[in-house]
């Protein structure tokens, strides 16, 4: 039992070793590359409801009808509705 606890032991000083060097935080610490690609493609997915990474529309404009989200790069809109209107009742 004590040599496993001891191996534990070597094993976890040689983990906190790794998580505390600086190769560790320049790819996931707080201003790490693969933690900013992940920050950056949840907002934009957050915010247009589409994947993507990179958003050129300005994030204070209320404009929605040139909006990503909104309008179809094809022309249109990414929404839908009912192809004939609604009978008057």
């Amino acid at each position: 039992m004590v040599e496993y606890m001891l191996l534990l032991s070597v094993v976890a000083g040689i983990l906190l070793a790794f998580y505390k060097s600086n190769l560790f935080k320049r790819y996931f610490g707080r201003d790490g590359s693969v933690g900013q690609t992940i920050k950056a493609r949840t907002e934009f997915a957050y915010r247009h409801g589409y994947m993507g990474s990179e958003d050129t529309f300005p994030k204070g404009s209320r404009d929605g009808a040139s909006h990503p989200t909104y309008a179809d790069p094809n022309g249109g809109s990414r929404f839908f509705g009912p192809r004939d209107k609604y009978p008057a009742q």
